[in-house]
């Protein structure tokens, strides 16, 4: 039997982000429209610096629940992907 997305979040929180992913997969192949799974996906990517495989995740977290967070957590995506710091750039 899987896990409930509180279990999940402890092992997030316990820092074991492999085994998280791993449970997350199992959770949504159970759970397919859970917005709330999808938005932790996006999360665990995101800490990879996944960012395609995260804008995806929260993309669909955003479809199932568009007052959700996820669309705060895209656009801040965005805006790491853009940042230029002209300070290390050569002139």
């Amino acid at each position: 039997m899987g896990k409930n997305l509180l279990e999940i979040e402890q092992t997030l929180r316990d820092g074991n982000i492999e085994k998280a992913h791993d449970e997350l997969l199992e959770f949504l192949a159970k759970e397919p429209d859970n917005d709330n799974a999808w938005y932790m996906l996006g999360g665990i990517f995101r800490r990879q610096q996944l960012w395609g495989e995260a804008i995806n995740a929260l993309n669909k977290a955003k479809f199932l629940n568009p007052s959700g967070p996820a669309a705060y957590a895209i656009e801040s995506i965005y805006e790491i992907i853009r940042f230029q710091n002209s300070d290390l750039m050569n002139p």
